[in-house]
């Protein structure tokens, strides 16, 4: 029991990294789509370059959109407008015509200045007749119907036929058989017209008022009937048997031929998902396919940065990142509203970028775009465009110095979107016909949200404790708060660190590592000698010298020291651990050579403690922490040199490097003897044309 426990704690990492790896296996292959998938790719217009295809069962052939657009254009065309009417509007008429004629003569009384009698005599001598003519002539035109004004048939002719309900029954009607309220009017005043001394002005605005239409337009019941007839349309037309050729290899994929496969495709992947027998085989291909992608990417990681492949942080960031958007593009494809373009694939690159290489970015956005193909219904016009999209973001932000440059990014990449969408349409179509609006909307929604990688590469800084190009820039801005103290507390330091800055960007920038990175890391790597700056003799000005008077051992533990106090006081700056790391590691174990010297020289015959004159480390891990331990040693001891010349300083830099060779400061660098000589040279000339060494002319 406890071998299998001190086994467990010696391998937790790999076990970790496994369990990793299997969970993300698993979680993908649950978000995958359950039916089997068409092996065939086709597309309209391209030639079938598989053998002969026969049907392999009975389907009825799918109509295209644009065939069920047309017959829906149609339906809404040859559509009925509905209108109720209404009887009860002339009963009320009647039963009110008595107080409506006294009102209105009332009112005409008032408006001349004459009595209600002598108006009424004046007006209607006949009132009797008057009353059961009007009254025979209001039933007239509103038994027949009195149709309201409606936007909807004002411009049709009289032969167009509406649907009218009357007592619950639908009845075919024209317009011409139906009144307008201006037909109403004439008919009556017509009818009245016989009566003598009737005054037709008076009666024309007295039927004016009286007269309101009894046949309404009705929106939901047109609707509603609009909206049974494009449901009772056919979205299939034909039938195909089964053993049937559908095409033959070699033959163009004509549109008919096109919707004959696209219904093939569509029932055989629900018969896929309907047969239980399919299932399993279905889940155990898709963990295969699953496994072999991720597979891959962590394979890269082992081939070509095992140092992140090691790094469980990273690790772990990198595989929930393409889970992420695999789960992501798998909830978004089963949206019945929202578009797979709306989401900003290439954040996953950007964001990779910013905190590792441009080769781990590319990759990782290979292998998540394959897995996220599965999801959606083209996968090579997803492929294209997404593929395309994201190898010009990365390349986009290589050199990314300011955050503004996401603006061009979402620019360039929008534009690509574009040209790529439109090639396509062209290809499949043959025109630019097909070119939908609503998805270049998507398209430009899906770009613009990309912005989104800012605030992210900022949180992901955070809490995974990694650090961007941007992050950097702003870190190695000599304004930077603790580099204008350390220039006001040790201005000699900070002289050293903008030279060893300058080495050191510009040995890494000659054997491929991060130049930003090592730039920032040497402007910070000597911030400890803040607190006891005149021990260090850059900034000893005056020529007096404090550690004359303390013992070699004491000095030594002073010079030491400021590793220790450098990482202090960049932990209380919240100064990344990435930064900190050239810090800890700018003299690795090597020992302070002056005091240690000097303390064997004076006593001989006493047993010399070591770590009392020696950095506790640790050594350099990766290039850029090498080179900065070789820049610093080469900067700090070139300015101790007597005498300047191309002798003296090929020697100055062979000493001080291979020393730190022997004594084994860079066997966990990743770093080449190739690389080590490609540094010499690039010190060499560097501190040549610093010290201004000129080559002797002959006389």
């Amino acid at each position: 029991m406890k071998s299998i426990f001190f086994f467990l704690s010696d391998k937790h990492n790999l076990i970790y990294r496994w369990f990793l790896f299997i969970i993300c296996i698993f979680v993908m292959v649950y978000l995958f789509p359950r039916q089997g998938k068409f092996k065939y790719d086709f597309d309209k217009g391209k030639l079938w370059l598989y053998e002969n295809f026969y049907s392999p069962f009975d389907v009825a052939i799918q109509k295209s959109k644009e065939e069920i657009n047309i017959e829906v254009e149609q339906v809404i065309k040859d559509s009925r407008h509905y209108f109720i009417f209404d009887d009860q509007i002339f009963l009320e008429k009647e039963y009110n015509f008595d107080d409506e004629l006294r009102n209105y003569l009332k009112r005409l009384a008032f408006n001349l200045g004459k009595s209600d009698d002598e108006i009424f005599i004046r007006t209607f001598p006949e009132v009797y007749a008057f009353k059961k003519r009007a009254l025979e002539s209001l039933k007239k035109v509103y038994d027949k119907g009195i149709i309201q004004n409606s936007k909807y048939i004002k411009d049709q002719k009289g032969n167009y036929t509406i649907i009218v309900i009357k007592d619950k029954i639908a009845q075919e009607t024209r317009l011409d058989e139906l009144y307008t309220k201006k037909e109403a009017l004439q008919i009556i005043i017509s009818s009245l017209e016989k009566i003598k001394g009737l005054n037709k002005t008076e009666l024309n605005s007295f039927f004016d008022q009286i007269i309101t239409p009894n046949v309404f337009y009705s929106e939901e019941l047109t609707e509603n009937a609009r909206n049974k007839s494009i449901e009772s349309i056919s979205l299939t037309r034909g039938m195909i048997s089964k053993g049937e050729l559908i095409i033959s290899k070699g033959e163009m994929v004509t549109i008919d031929r096109f919707q004959m496969l696209e219904s093939i495709r569509d029932e055989y992947e629900k018969q896929s998902g309907a047969r239980k027998v399919n299932q399993s085989l279905l889940i155990l291909a898709q963990c295969i396919i699953v496994t072999l992608l991720l597979g891959l990417l962590l394979s890269f990681l082992l081939l070509f940065r095992k140092d992140i492949a090691e790094d469980n942080v990273k690790i772990t960031f990198i595989f929930m990142l393409v889970l992420l958007f695999v789960f992501i593009i798998s909830m978004v494809a089963k949206s019945k509203v929202l578009n797979i373009y709306l989401i900003p694939f290439c954040i996953l690159p950007i964001v990779l970028r910013a905190f590792f290489d441009t080769r781990l970015a590319s990759f990782a956005h290979l292998v998540t775009v394959l897995l996220m193909s599965f999801h959606v219904p083209d996968a090579l016009e997803f492929m294209i465009i997404v593929l395309s999209g994201g190898i010009i973001s990365i390349f986009s932000i290589v050199n990314m110095q300011k955050r503004s440059q996401l603006f061009i990014t979402i620019s360039v990449l929008f534009t690509i979107y574009l040209v790529i969408y439109f090639a396509y349409i062209v290809i499949s179509d043959g025109s630019l016909s097909a070119i939908s609006i609503a998805q270049i909307g998507w398209l430009a929604a899906g770009a613009a949200f990309t912005l989104f990688s800012y605030p992210l590469i900022y949180l992901f800084e955070k809490v995974f404790g990694f650090i961007s190009d941007v992050s950097l820039l702003e870190l190695s801005d000599t304004n930077n708060p603790l580099l204008k103290e350390l220039a006001l507390k040790a201005p000699g330091t900070f002289q050293h660190t903008l030279q060893v800055a300058i080495l050191a960007e510009t040995a890494v920038r000659n054997i491929g590592g991060n130049s930003l990175l090592v730039r920032t890391g040497a402007l910070y790597h000597d911030i400890g000698k803040m607190e006891m700056a005149r021990y260090f003799v850059e900034n000893q000005i005056t020529g007096v010298n404090p550690h004359d008077e303390l013992p070699f051992a004491e000095s030594a533990r002073i010079i030491v020291n400021h590793v220790k106090a450098g990482i202090e006081i960049a932990r209380k700056n919240n100064i990344p651990d990435l930064i900190i790391d050239f810090i800890r590691t700018h003299h690795g174990t090597s020992r302070v050579q002056y005091f240690y010297r000097n303390y064997l020289k004076n006593f001989p015959d006493k047993v010399i403690d070591e770590s009392v004159f020696s950095y506790p480390g640790p050594i350099p891990y990766s290039k850029e922490t090498a080179v900065l331990m070789m820049a610093d040693a080469v900067e700090a001891t070139s300015r101790t040199m007597k005498q300047y010349n191309a002798e003296s300083i090929d020697k100055l830099v062979e000493d001080i490097i291979n020393n730190q060779i022997e004594e084994k400061q860079f066997t966990n660098a990743d770093i080449t003897f190739k690389d080590i000589t490609t540094i010499k040279k690039v010190f060499k000339r560097m501190l040549r044309n610093i010290y201004h060494v000129r080559i002797e002319y002959p006389d």
